[in-house]
Order: structure tokens, then C-alpha cells, then sequence
């Protein structure tokens, strides 16, 4: 049986600045959000149409949600 453990993101910048990767915290933090928001998608996938999907990409570019 497995066990899901979840962590804020405070404690996963904390344990990769413990790794010595600080600098690499950000691009972790990201790539964990995309990863989740993928999942979300996959899961609304049957439910949502393309036309609200395009609409809420549309908003979080024209927000600066995607921009680095």
C-alpha cells in the first residue's frame, strides 16, 4: 500500500536548499504547479470545452502567469 506524501512549498524550498540546489527551488516549484495543473486538466478534460479552456490560457498569458 502507498502512502501520498504531500509538502508546501516552503518545505520543498527548504530540502532543496539542504541539497545545495537553492537556485533550483523556483524552477522546481514551477515544474511541480504545471505538473499538478496537467493533472487537473486530464481530469476535466471530458467536462470542460475548448472554448473555456482557450479562455482561462487566454487570461493567465494575458496575466503574466507563464512568463518567467
Amino acid at each position: 500500500m502507498a502512502t501520498a506524501v504531500m509538502a508546501n512549498e516552503t518545505e520543498v524550498a527548504n530540502a532543496i536548499g539542504v541539497l545545495r540546489g537553492a537556485g533550483l527551488a523556483d524552477d522546481l516549484l514551477d515544474e511541480i504547479e504545471l505538473d499538478r495543473e496537467l493533472q487537473l486538466s486530464l481530469e476535466e478534460e471530458d467536462t470542460i470545452s475548448l472554448d473555456e479552456w482557450e479562455k482561462r490560457v487566454t487570461e493567465k498569458a494575458a496575466n503574466g502567469y507563464y512568463r518567467q
